[in-house]
């Protein structure tokens, strides 16, 4: 081969291996906005949204959710912001980790909260839309101000999963009993703003 055929063949190599490393990538992205069972699918399948329904203990078998771990009790809530904002709540029962974790209307993380910052033996949160959240803070007292943690939802559907762990696997049914104690709630601005 002569040299400038051998540069042309290495460039046209090179070209075809960085477009297809572009499609690789995109292909990737585009997984989660086209998948249909997603995370929401998912949790909406269980019931309607403000109900809290306790997740079935992982185990080999039960594919409802992949990769659960067998010593994390679990429950879900699916919430809808278009009525008002949503107060979660979940009491702290027993001693040992639990959080609560914020999810969009496609499955992603937002925000988390674990059992540290609790106060009142409860791990509480009120869920609102930008819009909701500048009502409320019109409507605040500067002497008095709001203690609520405030939490802006990027969409106006999603959901909030309390994960309990067990400490032993006679600990389970007790790390069960408060995830499944968590609600999540409509609660009209006038309410939310005392």
């Amino acid at each position: 081969m002569r040299p400038s055929l051998l540069g042309r063949a290495l460039y046209y190599a090179a070209l075809v291996a960085i477009i297809a490393g572009l499609t690789h990538i995109a292909a990737l992205l585009m997984v989660p906005a086209l998948a249909e069972r997603d995370a929401y699918a998912r949790v909406e399948a269980l019931g309607p949204p403000f109900k809290t329904v306790a997740l079935a203990e992982a185990s080999p078998k039960a594919r409802a959710f992949p990769y659960a771990d067998p010593a994390v009790a679990a429950a879900v809530c699916r919430y809808d912001l278009s009525g008002g904002p949503v107060r979660a709540r979940a009491p702290l029962g027993r001693p040992g980790f639990s959080s609560l974790s914020f999810h969009s209307r496609r499955g992603v993380v937002f925000y988390a909260l674990t059992d540290r910052a609790a106060t009142d033996g409860r791990m509480d949160a009120l869920i609102v839309t930008p819009e909701q959240l500048r009502k409320l803070v019109a409507h605040d007292d500067e002497d008095n101000p709001s203690d609520d943690l405030r939490i802006v939802s990027p969409t106006i559907e999603g959901f909030v999963m309390e994960r309990v762990l067990s400490q032993s696997p006679d600990d389970q049914a007790s790390a069960a009993r408060q995830a499944a104690a968590m609600t999540c709630a409509p609660e009209p601005i006038a309410e939310a703003e005392k």
